[in-house]
């Protein structure tokens, strides 16, 4: 129950002094606790936990419903009670309403969309792997993949998933989405990453209409810290929607002619809609010094600078593919991988991200309720 909300393995203490005791040099999002054991004084220092925020939400448990007794629960800050042992039903609607009074106090998660007119580029690759870029530099933060492309979606290939469910399903029952329900028709992956394949049925494609996809970007961007969109390689409804409602969107090119001239009418679009400047980043796929067409000739022709240029490396791109793993689990150690991470770090905006030798500091704090690998 608690894995579908994205809480990591729960810890247990055997009384409340223990507990207390671990949240003085430990910080937990969630603390459930049994109230018929608790004293006046350590419902004090539970409150002051909730106030200092080493602590996020309780819950609090009792074999019967005592109207005194959660009162003064409530008053120390107690958020939700339960009759113990709690039936699963009741405790997965305590915890999605705490999730949504997270929701509710404003905090949301970042979008980014990965787009590129022409296919074979590399646009798969690297929302897969800047996936898994923002889960490794954000240990404490939830990560949502989402494949938008109908029947020829590759992210479940990228990432060599078998899932239970996709879009589709996830379409279907929309009406009445939470918090649990979208995490039971996700994909959990390593690295606190939750994938949502496309579908391969061609007959929802009427379905999938900008509308539907805006609803369920707004989902995941209620429930995780990062989401990362691979569109299709044309400006469908979904598209748009995606692009619409990104933070960032990554315009994945390369250094040659045609990909070129795609990411050029590509950008014409995106200032068209009256898309910020710094919304768009154009990412070059593939670089390697020595071209015909060097940066300051992309520079040129897009009339932007490229955000960020990832090295072309055949061998460890190729041999990750293979195995369905992210580059940084294939080899660690490559300069792809360390472009990937720094990539992420400098959309982001934490960290240090090297640039030509030197290293730029100016980390800001991203943790927050929302979005996290919770602890219990």
């Amino acid at each position: 129950m608690l894995a579908r909300f994205g809480f990591g393995e729960p810890g247990a203490s055997v009384d409340v002094s223990t507990a207390l005791a671990e949240l003085q040099h430990q910080t937990y999002d969630l603390l459930v606790l049994p109230l018929q054991d608790v004293d006046a004084l350590q419902l004090a220092a539970i409150e002051r936990a909730l106030r200092a925020g080493r602590l996020s939400f309780a819950i609090g448990t009792a074999p019967r419903a005592e109207p005194d007794l959660i009162l003064r629960a409530m008053r120390s800050g107690i958020q939700e009670f339960l009759v113990y042992p709690p039936d699963p039903k009741d405790l997965a609607t305590s915890i999605d309403r705490l999730m949504r009074r997270v929701s509710g106090n404003g905090q949301r998660g970042v979008v980014y969309t990965l787009y590129s007119s022409k296919g074979g580029v590399g646009t798969t690759s690297i929302a897969a792997n800047l996936a898994h870029a923002l889960a490794k530099g954000h240990k404490d933060s939830r990560v949502a993949i989402a494949d938008l492309v109908v029947t020829d979606g590759d992210i479940r290939v990228f990432l060599n998933l078998k899932p239970a469910y996709d879009l589709g399903d996830l379409v279907k029952k929309l009406d009445r989405v939470d918090a649990e329900l979208l995490y039971s028709l996700m994909t959990p992956y390593r690295e606190g990453i939750w994938a949502l394949p496309g579908p391969d049925n061609p007959e929802l494609d009427d379905l999938l209409d900008g509308a539907t996809i805006s609803t369920i970007i707004e989902q995941l961007r209620s429930h995780f810290a990062f989401t990362v969109l691979d569109c299709e390689h044309h400006m469908s409804e979904r598209t748009l929607a995606a692009m619409d409602l990104a933070d960032r969107i990554l315009l994945v090119t390369q250094l040659n002619v045609p990909a070129l001239r795609s990411t050029q009418r590509s950008l014409a679009i995106c200032r068209r809609l009256g898309y910020a400047n710094d919304k768009m980043c154009v990412v070059v796929n593939r670089y390697q010094s020595g071209e015909v067409l060097s940066l300051s000739d992309a520079t040129d022709v897009l009339k932007c600078d490229v955000f960020w240029k990832l090295p072309n490396d055949y061998r460890t791109a190729a041999g990750a593919l293979m195995k369905g793993i992210p580059v940084a689990e294939f080899d660690s150690s490559s300069k792809l991988a360390w472009s990937y991470g720094q990539l992420a770090a400098k959309l982001a905006g934490v960290g240090e991200v090297a640039r030509n030798g030197a290293h730029r500091a100016g980390v800001r704090s991203l943790r927050a309720l929302l979005g996290m690998k919770k602890r219990v």
